[in-house]
């Protein structure tokens, strides 16, 4: 079950089922249900971690305490690398947002030698820390740049299958807007045949429409 999980990851996608394999030798599985931690801001990384299946909420708190929402995610992929990597705190805390959210902890020395003998496994963590980037760039759109439209839109382009697979409910706290207003464009998009009953898309070329470039 982890090696198929795993191998919906970039990153890993390619391995032979012996690299998968070393990867799970040097893993353990953690499950944690809605607003339990993974780790905190502050923290000293212990390992890589990896979210198999579920939904997580990366956030800061300011010096009065309130909380500065990062980024969330909700598909399988790495998460927060360069401090595991560079051996530094991790600069968020990351938190559980569905129960049942599943993640798999590797071994933090143990990887870094994968790293180090096999090259295979370096050149797919820099692949991941440029996703992270393009990701930081989106959040950043999305948060200062983008109407609610074009924050619907552009979620629905660079992840087609996540209106119909995800909550609305945690779609609306990704893009930062009420539950109400999402739904709203969602209609007015099905209303103009840019995505389906289900909220797959269907006319890309409609959607540009909306976004910002």
């Amino acid at each position: 079950m982890i090696k198929e999980q795993l191998q919906k990851i970039d990153i890993f996608k390619n391995l032979t089922e012996l690299e998968i394999e070393k990867i799970v030798n040097i893993s353990i599985t953690k499950k944690l249900s809605r607003e339990n931690v993974l780790f905190y801001e502050g923290e000293k990384p212990q390992f890589f971690y990896v979210l198999l299946d579920g939904f997580v909420k990366f956030y800061k708190t300011d010096l009065k305490g309130n909380e500065i929402v990062i980024h969330f995610f909700t598909r399988p992929m790495f998460l927060a690398e360069m401090p595991s990597f560079e051996n530094i705190p991790f600069p968020a805390t990351a938190i559980a947002m569905r129960d049942e959210s599943c993640f798999l902890l590797i071994d933090r020395e143990k990887f870094l030698e994968l790293l180090g003998t096999d090259p295979k496994f370096s050149l797919y963590l820099i692949k991941s820390l440029s996703q992270k980037v393009r990701s930081l760039e989106q959040v950043i759109n999305r948060n200062l740049i983008y109407d609610a439209m074009t924050k619907v839109c552009s979620f629905i382009k660079e992840n087609p299958k996540d209106v119909a697979d995800t909550k609305h409910k945690d779609i609306a706290i990704i893009l930062n807007m009420a539950p109400e207003t999402l739904s709203r464009i969602l209609k007015k998009l099905k209303n103009l045949n840019i995505i389906d009953k289900k909220g797959m898309l269907i006319d890309s070329e409609k959607l540009e429409m909306f976004l910002v470039l």
